[in-house]
């Protein structure tokens, strides 16, 4: 009994392995046979990692033909996922993502209800086809009766208590799988594994996908840079302290006590345009366009494409390049932030300058544990749908349209006494886009794929009425008569376009742009950006003073402004590599690694520093032009004297 137990969750192993490494290539028959031969010790150590997951199952379960059904409906499940990512995003399913199983109503909305329902019947036809073959298997080697048989029954008990004992060993091994001499890792590396870091789908392919899952198993997120401790920090914090100092020389220290910072992350939100073969019926972003034209304006560089919105706001907010992370670390939001008390960030620095810190996203706080990540980072408060005012869609739209938000962004600011800083983050163009609207704009180049088509074309009128809502709320910043920076970007493209149409660069460019409603504007184009730069900008354009952190992030961006895992974009937007880069910019991604090393996963020697200003050398104060003390002196009277006035000069948009 215990030999036939051995051979029937072996050959379950194996169909479950060889079932999601078909997944892995699509279904590819042909394909999968040949990797299979040609990497078959691959292939049977991830056998043998599912038959450890099998053996545990059958050890705790106790019956055989439950245990088939449950592996078989996981194995049909996971290798739907893992295909429907990689169609989707273009890249295969990751440890973290099975986070998603949480908030089921947004995975139904992503793949759609018709999949959803064929995959349920699939997974239950597999899910009872396998129950049968169980309960037929069973009555082989049915298990023994304690009354009759009870030495062969304690026997069996005692089996599976071993198994258990090994299968829980060996599967705890493989959660240390990036440390130093893990067996199993040693064992895939002897056997041919080759870890490609920067194409995580050459992993799951070449490897396998238990190999794959096991590569991006929560880890360490950065390596220790050489030279890293408290003397190495000092100097640094010394070093940028001066810079600081010199930049902030010609800034008003006062700049931001009568300022709102708004940071606005637009999902989805690209110029289809710029895709090569398509052409849309109309512009569908005209104003957005316009205003980048007289603005500090570019495209930023999207580390992922149809995805990562959490990733884009990390960088944004915190100055950290996911690029300085191990390439495992997929998810920062909830591989990284969560393990802390507090992560530092930008709103540190601005709650220090007198703003109060709102975070604030039109969806469910379930999505990439904002509901935890936002508090960790300092925000005073986090807002999500249910806790918004301005709740309105758009005809067949599921999710709260720009308009409403933005809404909601003003409301917040009106009612606000004290300057306030707003990380917003829209949801009106998330993916699936089909059917969401009465007028689509007609795209052409399409024809030969109809689904591609209702996507883009529904896509281009959600992006015509984003671009309708940016000008209502230009326009009520306008109005207002309190000073306001706005930095709005896109995350994403979305994951419409069939692949042959996409190049990289077009795949990883979305358009962001500076504004502000007071002060005269100097249109600027910049080179392809990193979010990492993003809140210079926003001082820059504040006139505010910047702590030695940005002070480093301003000297870095004028040699490398974007930067991506095994990709560094240099001003004039082609690729280069650090050997090309001059010995002192070499120093500043030297210095750039080991302070964010410091600030992520160290021990923090810099944090306080770096992201304050000294108060024992502050900039000198700027008198305010006559015009703004004029709005300050009525504006305090209307308001019965506040204890900060906000005030905004009548001068042009910016």
């Amino acid at each position: 009994m215990v030999a036939a137990s051995v051979l029937v969750t072996g050959v379950l192993a194996f169909a479950a392995n060889a079932a999601l490494d078909l997944w892995q290539v699509g279904g590819n028959i042909a394909r999968f046979v040949q990797r299979t031969a040609d990497e078959w010790p691959l292939f049977l150590l991830g056998t043998l990692v599912v038959w450890l997951v099998v053996t545990l199952l059958v050890a705790l379960l106790g019956r055989l033909w439950i245990t088939v059904g449950v592996v078989s409906i996981t194995t049909v499940l996971l290798g739907f996922a893992n295909y429907q990512k990689q169609q989707m995003l273009m890249e295969p399913l990751y440890p973290t993502d099975l986070v998603f199983v949480t908030s089921p109503k947004f995975l139904v909305g992503m793949v759609g209800v018709d999949v959803v329902s064929t995959l349920l019947t699939v997974a239950v036809a597999v899910g009872v086809a396998a129950v049968l073959v169980g309960r037929r298997l069973g009555r082989w080697f049915p298990a023994p009766d304690r009354r009759h048989r009870p030495r062969a029954a304690w026997t069996v008990v005692g089996l599976r208590s071993l198994g258990a004992f090994v299968s829980v060993a060996a599967l705890a091994s493989l959660t240390h799988f990036h440390d130093p001499g893990n067996a199993f890792r040693e064992a895939y590396e002897e056997h041919g594994a080759e870890w490609s870091p920067w194409n995580q789908s050459a992993n799951y392919v070449h490897n396998g996908f238990v190999a794959g899952m096991l590569y991006n198993l929560p880890l360490v997120a950065m390596s220790k840079p050489p030279g890293y401790g408290p003397e190495a920090m000092q100097e640094i914090v010394a070093r940028y302290s001066g810079v600081a100092d010199r930049i902030n020389r010609t800034r008003d220290p006062a700049a931001l006590q009568d300022v709102n910072v708004v940071l606005v992350l637009g999902e989805s939100f690209s110029d289809p345009t710029r895709v090569e073969g398509a052409t849309l019926a109309k512009d569908p972003i005209p104003f957005t366009r316009s205003l980048m034209q007289r603005t500090t304006s570019g495209q930023m560089w999207s580390p992922k494409y149809g995805g990562g919105t959490a990733n884009v706001e990390f960088e944004a907010l915190t100055g950290q390049s996911p690029a300085q992370f191990r390439p495992q670390m997929t998810t920062p939001y909830q591989m990284l932030v969560p393990g802390y008390a507090h992560f530092p960030s930008a709103v540190d620095y601005l709650e220090q300058q007198g703003l109060d810190t709102t975070a604030m996203h039109s969806f469910t706080s379930a999505l990439y544990r904002r509901a935890t990540v936002y508090p960790t980072l300092g925000f005073d408060e986090a807002v999500f749908q249910d806790g918004m005012t301005h709740t309105r869609r758009l005809q067949d739209n599921p999710y709260v349209s720009d308009a409403a938000t933005y809404d909601e962004t003003l409301a917040r600011l009106e009612q606000a006494r004290d300057p306030q800083f707003l990380n917003v983050v829209t949801m009106q163009n998330h993916f699936p886009m089909a059917g969401h609207y009465d007028r689509p704009i007609p795209v052409q180049g399409l024809s030969d794929d109809p689904e591609a088509a209702a996507n883009v074309e529904h896509y281009a009128r959600g992006l015509r009425h984003s671009d309708r809502a940016m000008k209502d709320f230009i326009g009520a910043l306008e109005r207002s008569d309190e000073k306001t920076v706005m930095l709005f970007y896109g995350d994403h493209l979305p994951p419409v376009w069939p692949r042959s149409m996409l190049t990289r660069r077009d795949t990883h460019q979305t358009p962001f742009f500076v504004y502000a409603n007071f002060g005269r504007p100097t249109p600027e184009r910049l080179p392809t950006t990193s979010p990492i730069y993003f809140m210079n900008r926003v001082l820059a354009r504040a006139d505010a003073p910047v702590p030695p952190y940005y002070a480093l992030l301003q000297r870095l961006e004028r040699w490398v402004p974007a930067m991506d895992h095994g990709l560094m974009l240099g001003p004039d937007g082609t690729r280069i590599s650090r050997a090309e880069l001059p010995r002192a910019a070499q120093r500043l991604l030297r210095d750039y690694r080991l302070v964010q090393y410091d600030l992520s996963v160290g021990q923090r020697y810099s944090a306080e520093e770096m992201l304050s200003l000294d108060p024992a050398s502050p900039p000198t104060p700027r008198r305010p032009a006559a015009e703004h003390e004029d709005l300050r002196t009525a504006d305090a009277v209307r308001r019965s004297s506040p204890p900060i006035n906000r005030s905004r000069s009548p001068a042009s948009a910016g």
